[in-house]
């Protein structure tokens, strides 16, 4: 009996190292992970979705689907023509591609969507810390491929130049204080170094230097950084524009234009930016942009300003801008669309955050044209990519901006939602494109929202449109406005029963609305 048992131990003990073995073997041969390296897999675990054929390449996006399902009601006639880069001749609109210094983005990921983007100008961080590793020594080998790879493209580079450097002292991450740099001699004279070495290195592509980013209630600190800074700037490249960054309204601002009057050195600044990240786009003029422009004006003249960095998320988030509010993929759209146009209504450049999602220390931020994921990898084109690549194609510099109706008279015909009991402001904006008069219309007294439906409403337009186009500019698509809503009154045409809801549409005649040669958008 006793030997029996003992048998039996050693099967079972034998069976558990053929196990073993097995089971080694089969994690050798499957590239499995050691549960104490889990924090340091980078691969995909959902069912081994990235090793099906027929799922690679750009995902599905359900939310640019359903746009495209939307019935406004009239003939489509087709797509609003784009154009690369490298085919517009000049524009004020800017992409962001922040962050790379701090590898929260992957450059490769998503440069081949940038030049048929159509955005003319990208937004790029120097890193200091990243390239001056040991004191003394720089290597811009992971940024130039950053620059001149952008500038290959059409699109001209223009550099944020921050943040700090841990070999003398300071930190690289947003938030950090100015007065780490420019209280300590040894590291203000080696970050001067580094500013001049890295606007030496790309002056023939970048003439535009954001000093710094977001330093906010730093005024004191920060108006010694721009001044010193933008002497270094001049001394190698005395042509360029030195852009002060969104600081605190208006005691910040305030401290710089100071700074640069006792210096005697006004002719230091060109833009001051601004950051407008206010929940209803229309907003941001009046909140933070017109008050601006009257403080820097009342220093200069030459002085402008600029919208450096502005976006929307994509989902609800709980840090960083406009958190805590409910967004989509479709109200993203809607505020990108909003805030950029009126921006061109203003003829102030406009630069959006951002081209991907970024994969901060703390979460996956969602602000971008094109959603990623936490390996920092393409997964699809939002509806705002789109929307954004219909702007940038279609409002360059030869697109004049003409007027801006805050509030216009309508008629209203009926309620996508019956629920709905409230008179909205419809807000138009007017361009001339070759001649022709180009008007966009929105609801705008309202945060963008995700309902996917029209009000009908009747409106007067000056002037006598005679093959009215109506477009929805996320997706695109052009329609032919129906002959019997429309009719001639006093000088103006009137359009009857036309959609209308809380994002851009363009109403042109057709001759202002190019087509593209394919029906598909996607």
């Amino acid at each position: 009996m006793q030997q029996n048992k003992m048998q039996q131990k050693t099967i079972a003990s034998a069976c558990l190292l053929t196990m073993a073995a097995f089971a080694w073997t089969c994690a050798a041969d499957t590239g499995a992970v050691a549960f104490k390296d889990v924090s340091k897999l980078k691969s995909w675990d959902a069912w081994n979705e990235h090793d099906d054929p027929n799922a690679r390449g750009e995902k599905p996006c359900v939310t640019w689907d359903r746009l495209n399902r939307l019935d406004p009601g009239m003939k489509e006639v087709g797509r609003l023509a784009v154009r690369d880069a490298r085919d517009i001749k000049s524009s004020k609109w800017s992409i962001g591609c922040e962050t790379l210094d701090r590898d929260y983005g992957n450059w490769d990921a998503y440069k081949k969507f940038l030049g048929p983007l159509g955005a003319k100008h990208g937004r790029l961080f120097s890193g200091w810390a990243k390239t001056e590793q040991v004191k003394g020594t720089y290597d811009f080998s992971w940024f130039d491929p950053h620059v001149r790879e952008m500038a290959a493209m059409g699109i001209k580079p223009w550099i944020c130049l921050a943040y700090g450097n841990p070999v003398y002292g300071s930190d690289f991450r947003l938030g950090m204080k100015v007065s780490q740099v420019t209280e300590n001699a040894e590291a203000f004279e080696a970050w001067l170094r580094y500013v001049t070495a890295c606007v030496e290195r790309y002056k023939d592509v970048v003439d535009e230097w954001e000093i710094w980013n977001e330093p906010f209630h730093q005024g004191k600190w920060y108006a010694e950084l721009f001044y010193r800074t933008a002497k270094a700037i001049r001394a190698v490249q005395p042509e360029a524009k030195c852009l002060c960054t969104a600081i605190t309204y208006p005691e910040d601002y305030r401290c710089v234009l100071e700074k640069l009057k006792a210096e005697d050195a006004l002719d230091l600044g060109s833009y001051f930016i601004y950051h407008p990240y206010v929940p209803n786009p229309d907003d941001a003029f009046k909140k933070r942009a017109e008050p601006l422009l009257k403080l820097v004006k009342s220093y200069s003249g030459d002085f402008a300003i600029m919208q450096g960095e502005t976006g929307c998320p994509s989902q609800l988030e709980f840090g960083h801008a406009l958190k805590r509010r409910e967004w989509s993929e479709y109200s993203q759209a809607k505020w990108n669309l909003r805030r950029t146009i009126d921006d061109a209504a203003r003829s102030i450049p406009s630069s959006l955050f951002s081209m991907i999602d970024l994969q901060y220390t703390f979460m996956l931020q969602s602000f971008g044209l094109i959603r990623s994921n936490t390996l920092k990898e393409f997964i699809y084109r939002r509806p705002s990519y789109f929307a954004m690549q219909h702007v940038y194609s279609y409002i360059d510099d030869d697109v004049l901006p003409q007027r801006i109706d805050e509030s216009i008279d309508y008629e209203l015909v009926s309620r996508f939602d019956p629920r709905d009991t409230d008179r909205h402001r419809l807000k138009v904006v007017r361009f001339s494109k070759n001649g022709q008069p180009v008007r966009f219309y929105w609801f705008a007294d309202r945060v963008p929202t995700s309902e996917l439906g029209f009000d009908h409403v009747t409106i007067a337009v000056p002037g006598k449109l005679e093959r009215p186009r109506w477009v929805e500019m996320i997706t695109g698509r052009v329609y032919e406005v129906p002959s019997d809503r429309i009719a001639y009154e006093g000088g103006k045409t009137v359009i009857a029963d036309l959609p209308m809801w809380d994002s851009p549409v363009m109403v042109a005649e057709d001759k202002a609305v190019s087509l593209r040669a394919e029906s598909a958008a996607h």
